[in-house]
């Protein structure tokens, strides 16, 4: 017959699982490594120092590939369309360590398309707002929350820091700072009522965007506490403006994992905004086929 452990030997017996974890942690680690050559190229290319953009872009070896993926896309539209400067956006800066790799991601994608790249921020500077309602998920995030531990305009190195309410700046924001057409927008606003205003930049003129501009959004997935659904959160105010805009709509990108060497989480989550009323949304873009030679008429 088994006996039970004491007391005393169950905490000793817990105390050797802890201890033991990260060495098990190490060991699943390497066998996932050694079980998939994609994941083993990334290992190498996180620490090589020669790797191009695009190698690392390709199997996510860059910090924050989601920008990456976002920005560079973005760019390419930008240059097949002979634009030669684009803007990208987070919304949400916090302690900017998001906001400075997405300046350290624009200096890599110009020197790989020669598309400029300026980078704006939008925050509070002072925490999350207090929740307007349940559709903030007020049961996941509160006042204050993310509060910067800096100061945000100092911390970014060569981005503009708009400070203040999404209700009141993002109005003013094409006015004031006469944008080049924006290509790619982070929204990391948590709350339903911040993404609905921050949302407005894509109701501004189409001189002010791309035909298509790429977007993540942050907070569609989240832990099991989240429980993110299309009638709260982001995914309602992304509902609200597909339903108010005839000629724009944000949609995701199907299929995105399919796509990449490595699926990850983020490919679930990024977003395109079609300005079908744009000049240029149907202009022929595709770099995979030539545009075929006009046909011309025998004499």
């Amino acid at each position: 017959m088994r006996l039970a452990r004491s007391g005393s030997q169950s905490r000793l017996d817990d105390q050797t699982m802890q201890k033991a974890e990260p060495k098990l942690s190490l060991i699943a680690r390497a066998i996932r490594l050694a079980a998939n050559p994609d994941l083993r190229k990334r290992a190498m290319l996180k620490r090589s120092t020669s790797a191009s953009f695009i190698e690392r872009l390709e199997y996510d070896a860059l910090s924050r590939p989601h920008y990456a993926y976002g920005v560079y896309n973005a760019a390419l539209q930008a240059r097949s369309l002979g634009i030669d400067r684009i803007s990208v956006i987070e919304f949400g800066v916090a302690g900017a360590a998001g906001l400075v790799q997405l300046e350290i991601i624009s200096e890599l994608v110009k020197a790989e398309t020669g598309v400029s790249v300026t980078t704006f921020g939008f925050d509070t500077a002072g925490g999350m707002p207090a929740p307007v309602d349940h559709r903030d998920m007020p049961y996941v995030w509160t006042t204050g929350l993310f509060s910067p531990h800096r100061d945000i305009v100092k911390a970014a190195h060569r981005s503009t820091v708009i400070v203040g309410d999404v209700r009141d700046t993002v109005p003013r924001f094409c006015a004031e700072h006469n944008p080049p057409p924006i290509g790619f927008v982070a929204h990391d606003l948590d709350y339903y009522s911040s993404t609905a205003a921050a949302l407005k930049i894509f109701s501004e003129d189409h001189r002010f965007l791309l035909p298509r501009v790429f977007c993540y959004l942050d907070d569609c997935i989240g832990d099991d506490h989240e429980l993110h659904s299309e009638f709260t959160g982001e995914l309602l105010a992304l509902g609200e403006f597909n339903t108010a805009h005839s000629s724009r709509k944000v949609a995701p990108i199907f299929g995105l994992r399919h796509k990449r060497k490595i699926p990850a989480p983020w490919n679930d989550v990024m977003f395109v905004l079609h300005c079908f009323d744009h000049p240029h949304y149907s202009t022929y873009t595709n770099p995979r086929w030539p545009k075929p030679a006009p046909l011309t008429r025998p004499a």
